[in-house]
């Protein structure tokens, strides 16, 4: 089975990555998500069984992105949503395209 993302249906979304920067507070630096890009993709709100099961009530405010295969997303990054940042939680690969799941990020 192929999955085709309709353009009509795909969005270009912020992508951050976190990236070691100095820390203005403290001597040192810390983990702060930097602005890498855009990533295009498909999104809907989490409803399949397998995630409902796993994150039970906190799937209602989760978001499925779906982006072609390729897509430069990973575990850990942040993508800007119109009501704000959300997190990779997790990427599933498959041969044709990436399911990345958001949750809302702690900021």
């Amino acid at each position: 089975m192929s999955v085709r993302l309709m353009t009509a249906d795909t969005a270009r979304y912020e992508l951050k990555r976190p990236q070691v920067v100095p820390d203005t507070g403290y001597f040192g630096t810390k983990n702060e998500p930097v602005s890498i890009g855009y990533v295009i993709g498909q999104l809907s709100q989490v409803n399949d069984k397998f995630s409902v099961e796993r994150y039970g009530d906190k799937s209602v405010s989760m978001y499925t992105l779906i982006c072609a295969s390729g897509a430069n997303i990973r575990q850990n990054d942040r993508v800007v949503l119109g009501d704000g940042e959300y997190t990779v939680v997790a990427i599933m690969n498959y041969r044709d395209h990436v399911n990345a799941t958001l949750t809302k990020a702690v900021s």
